[in-house]
């Protein structure tokens, strides 16, 4: 078998072979870099960092920067580590054949959102019809935006881009957006709108799926919701497998070339006064089966509860987390007649006092005091600032409690 040593761009794209190409030429390179510094200015003292025009490089370029002139400079050395790598048996599937030493190299999930979401993975809302299911996720898309903890669950400090796909009810997620920043005090940050349904594509190379694919990638976009399945594969049959099956084979190539989390949003079957509790996705089982993580939003309008719950993960337990929708009006903004709009927010529920029993079908609890929920917010986010936006987002507690804690976290010398 023969080998030609092309330039390389991305070590960590490279099959096993490719690897072990440019580990000759990382190898190479440390052996004659005191000989490499006459004829590209390096400082032969300092030949683990080299600099060439200026610019600091490493294992990940060096093969490319120095392929020509090694190839021509010292052909047996290349020659050598060529042939030990075509004496080596050839596995099949390159890249992805692993024995129990090299599978222990497969790097675990990233997590966006601590317990439901996950990097390059394939995900699902499911909940019945006004069920706060769109709610949820821009109330999730917004805390992964900021950098902070959605209701007591970890996100990426630097803040996770997202894409909502807003395929229906467009014309309201503008007020929505308006109500959750105005609850907060903070403008949405790294979250982008496409007001408008994308049919994901089938092998049918859909102007529309490649622009999709393009922005992702040029946008260095995290996580994509498209909000509604339904609406977004629309003239296909939801119950056939066969269909179905090449939806998720679509995703799974948009997953693998751009790394992102992909989120279905998706109606149950039946409705509550049916099925209760008991939530199932509509449709074919062969999206169920290609999940990493399926959520269920369940609404108890009688205690005025949203409850946002992981019933599928297939490597993490349950996680279940209890919101509270409330009416605000909107700011600035009025509806046809003039009258101000009102859009709903999700916080945490309002806590009840014990001994007074249920308050409208919900379990009494105790009241935190100002001191605990200090103390609470430095343990769920140690590094963010006490402002009364980062506290409210933390806690999800209401403005003027949020600036009684903030206050409170300010004299007792938090940064």
């Amino acid at each position: 078998m023969t080998y030609t040593v092309s330039v390389l761009i991305s070590y960590e794209d490279l099959h096993d072979e490719e690897r072990a190409i440019a580990d000759a030429v990382w190898n190479c390179y440390k052996t004659h870099a005191p000989d490499l510094h006459k004829k590209l200015a390096w400082n032969p003292e300092n030949h683990w960092r080299p600099f060439h025009c200026g610019e600091e490089h490493d294992e990940d370029d060096l093969a490319s920067h120095l392929h020509d002139y090694f190839c021509s400079k010292w052909p047996d050395d290349f020659k050598d580590h060529l042939s030990e790598i075509t004496r080596k048996e050839q596995k099949p599937f390159p890249g992805h054949w692993h024995d129990s030493e090299s599978l222990d190299g497969i790097p675990t999930l990233e997590p966006i959102l601590e317990e439901f979401l996950y990097k390059k993975t394939l995900n699902r809302v499911v909940g019945h019809s006004a069920s706060m299911k769109s709610f949820v996720m821009l109330s999730m898309a917004a805390h992964m935006g900021w950098g902070i903890p959605w209701f007591g669950h970890r996100v990426q400090n630097e803040g996770i881009r997202t894409l909502i796909v807003v395929a229906e009810g467009a014309e309201g997620i503008r007020k929505r957006k308006l109500a959750l920043e105005q609850y907060y005090g903070r403008v949405m940050e790294n979250v982008s709108f496409l007001t408008r349904a994308i049919q994901i594509d089938r092998g049918e190379n859909r102007p529309d799926w490649q622009n999709l694919r393009n922005a992702i990638k040029d946008q260095k976009i995290d996580l994509v919701v498209f909000d509604t399945q339904s609406r977004c594969a629309s003239g296909l049959e939801e119950n056939s497998n066969r269909e179905m099956s090449e939806v998720v084979n679509s995703l799974d190539a948009l997953i693998a070339e751009t790394g992102v989390c992909v989120v279905l949003v998706h109606h149950s079957t039946g409705d509550q006064s049916t099925t209760g509790g008991n939530l199932k996705g509509r449709g074919a089982g062969a999206v169920k089966a290609a999940l990493q993580s399926e959520i269920f939003i369940r609404r108890d309008r009688k205690a005025n509860l949203v409850t946002v719950e992981t019933d599928k993960a297939k490597d993490d337990g349950k996680s279940k987390v209890s919101l509270e929708p409330i009416i605000r009006e909107v700011d600035g903004v009025l509806n046809f007649w003039g009258d101000p709009e009102t859009s709903v927010v999700l916080v945490s529920p309002a806590p009840r006092i014990k001994g007074v029993g249920v308050v409208e079908g919900a379990p009494a609890t105790r009241v935190e005091t100002t001191v605990e929920l200090s103390d609470r917010f430095q343990q769920e986010a140690p590094d963010a600032k006490p402002t009364v936006a980062n506290v409210q987002a933390v806690l999800g507690i209401r403005r003027t409690k949020a600036l009684e804690v903030a206050r409170r976290l300010r004299e007792g010398g938090a940064a």
